[in-house]
């Protein structure tokens, strides 16, 4: 047994309803896994009752007992020692299974009590039972408290906290909150309905995968999605409506800095970040998602995408013979069938990868070169059962539990007749989606469909064939007629949206065009085949693209399948040297390249993505598209377009307006 992590749990999280401590393990070959869990359940037991805590232990079990989450709750002002708490009960799980006595809670516990006093916030008790009996939120973290929201808050620090009778509690309110979370959609969905809201007249606070917001000017770059964020928009006095976009990582790794929100939405849920923290598959994945259901208002709205992940060909079904003919590239060399693994004749500079020839051998992490043959297993490799199918995955939403919703739900697809949206509005819900005449449209029951704007007229969304942006459209329509935001503010907002950095960003550059977005998971690179198909009309495309080094080796062959799905003439990777993440350099470029190898795409490898567009438009006949995907170095690049005179402020080319390039 080998403790993986241990952390504080500082709000609302997949195991808990509140705060706690979380430890993290991995089984090893032999162990009692039975033996272990009682002896970490026992050992958090004993030293609950010495602190004088109510905290019941959650098992979460990993599939095949290869790890577990140990979890348990504790007071808000008592995390850091729950968490030594958990990491001493861990210890004697591990003196349990290797028969060596356990350390004895009395040694430990002067520790503990000290630490606990030091910690201890004497005010916070009756400060919570103030703000509830008020309907007043409560923020804590190790620097400041504060009560209410935005532009209706107070901050204190920590260790000024206030009495509740100091409190000017008539002063003090929630804010309209909502929380955007989902595999693919999430900032676009977040950015869509800050525009609507500030259309409406609010100023919003936006947190993102790209920085934090705050009436739609960004005040810090980079990705604030955790509870972190959250907590400086929801203290900002200037902000009227909070727009909460949620990751993955902070749910499971933090949990939610809110107890209370007006609607939250779930995009979808596809295949991304499998295999990490005891997360498998999708139905689990959605579970993690819908933790930001649990805590919306009985008035509220939950809002969630109907339709199914896109499916990406599996290895058996797709390769050079079985590509549709616009996917082979047409100055591709031959391949002899009877040496498939062989390079071609022919020099390659130092930058090139000659067919059948990585540029480098992958190496997984701590181990040794991996072969280049592609059915060789490697340990982070899914069993063949699991990897990618050709056959459609279904929505992992539509199987969670309705009952268990705390506020009505909203369902959103594009098809107006998707069986999910027919049911739920025959049973008198609240449907969104695009008519047979191309419009925007809201369902209620019974009632006569509200139109609320033409796609054709949203700018993102390039004449419907953004089919994903056309979806974050619905999201965002839904979520805010679900806060009371009227239907003109909706129309209004969303045909004004016409800058949206890093995601289907389209630039007329020399004699090409370049599209920049963020697809960086199967689901999301696959999506873009209707529009980089209308973009390019016929035209080559060059896509170049680097995968963080999380990803399990088959998830980077999915990402490669996805790729192809595009129809590529040629491919450039590249390494994210900002997000290896236990890989070596050049590792993740290989394996993405042993796959494009066997499905018959010329690839290269570049440095950058500057680089890569360096390299395109050297490639690049006129008309032809240069699309760079999981765009992460944006000052870089535009520093080399503005360097070629493309103007920034030209927002409504780069946010991909019909016909921009």
């Amino acid at each position: 047994m080998r403790l993986l992590d241990a952390r504080r749990l500082t709000g609302v999280n997949l195991d808990l309803d509140g705060p706690g401590a979380i430890a993290e393990v991995e089984f090893e070959a032999g162990d009692d896994v039975a033996r272990a869990i009682a002896a970490w359940q026992d050992a958090v037991a004993r030293a609950a009752r010495l602190l004088g805590w109510d905290a019941p232990p959650v098992v979460r079990r990993w599939l095949g007992d290869r790890g577990a989450a140990l979890v348990f709750p504790a007071p808000a002002d008592a995390l850091y020692v729950a968490v030594d708490v958990t990491e001493w009960a861990v210890e004697c799980a591990q003196r349990a299974l290797s028969g060596e006595p356990p350390r004895e809670l009395d040694e430990l516990a002067p520790t503990l009590l000290a630490a606990r006093e030091r910690e201890r916030l004497a005010v916070l008790p009756a400060l919570q039972a103030a703000a509830e009996a008020h309907g007043v939120p409560l923020l804590l973290d190790d620097d400041h408290l504060s009560l209410g929201e935005g532009a209706r808050s107070r901050v204190w620090p920590r260790a000024l906290a206030p009495a509740p009778a100091d409190v000017p509690w008539d002063s003090l309110a929630p804010i309209p909150v909502a929380l955007v979370t989902g595999t693919n959609g999430k900032t676009t969905t977040a950015r869509l309905l800050a525009r609507i809201a500030r259309t409406a007249g609010h100023v919003p606070g936006n947190t993102s995968t790209d920085g934090l917001a705050v009436a739609e000017q960004v005040v810090e770059t980079g990705d604030w999605t955790g509870p972190g964020a959250a907590r400086i928009v929801l203290r900002d006095p200037r902000v009227t409506f909070a727009v909460l976009e949620v990751a993955r990582g902070g749910i499971l790794r933090r949990g939610l800095a809110v107890d209370r929100c007006d609607a939250a939405c779930i995009t979808n849920v596809s295949a991304d970040h499998l295999g990490e923290h005891g997360i498998d598959d999708l139905a689990a994945m959605a579970h993690v998602k819908a933790v930001v259901t649990r805590v919306v208002a009985p008035h509220g709205r939950i809002v969630l995408g109907a339709d199914a992940p896109i499916a990406v060909p599996g290895p058996s079904g797709m390769s050079p013979g079985t590509l549709p003919s616009e996917h082979v590239s047409s100055n591709m060399p031959e391949r002899s069938p009877t040496a498939a693994g062989s390079p071609p004749a022919g020099p390659t500079g130092p930058s090139e990868l000659a067919l059948g020839q990585p540029a480098s051998a992958p190496v997984s992490a701590g181990g040794p070169p991996e072969p280049s043959d592609m059915s060789v297993r490697t340990p982070t490799d899914r069993p063949p059962s699991a990897r990618a199918s050709a056959t459609p995955q279904p929505n992992p939403l539509l199987d969670l539990p309705a009952d268990a919703f705390p506020a009505p739900v909203v369902w959103f697809s594009r098809d107006p007749q998707h069986p999910q949206l027919q049911r739920h509005r025959a049973a008198g819900g609240e449907v969104w989606f695009v008519s047979a005449a191309g419009q925007l449209t809201c369902g209620r029951g019974g009632e006569p469909d509200v139109a609320v704007v033409a796609i054709d007229e949203l700018p993102f969304c390039f004449g419907g064939a953004a089919t994903h942006n056309v979806a974050n459209a619905l999201a965002a329509a839904a979520l805010a007629a679900a806060v009371g935001l009227p239907d003109a503010a909706i129309a209004a907002g969303l045909r004004s949206f016409v800058d949206n950095p890093g995601r289907a960003q389209l630039v007329a550059l020399d004699q090409a065009k370049l599209f920049l977005d963020f697809a960086h998971n199967p689901a999301g690179i696959a999506g873009l085949a209707p529009l980089l198909a209308q973009i390019r009309a016929g035209a080559r495309l060059l896509v170049s693209l680097g995968i963080a080094g999380d990803r399990r080796d088959d998830d980077i062959r999915d990402i490669a399948r996805a790729v192809a799905s595009l129809g590529p003439d040629l491919v450039l990777t590249r390494d994210l040297e900002h997000y290896l993440r236990g890989r070596q350099p050049g590792e993740v470029p290989a394996l993405l390249e042993q796959s494009f190898v066997g499905l018959g795409i010329a690839c290269e490898r570049v440095e950058s993505e500057v680089a890569a567009i360096r390299r395109g438009l050297e490639w690049a006949r006129p008309g032809d598209v240069i699309a760079i995907l999981v765009h992460v170095d944006r000052d870089e690049v535009w520093a080399e377009l503005r360097a070629r005179g493309v103007a920034p402020e030209a927002g409504e080319d780069r946010s991909g307006r019909p016909g921009a390039a």
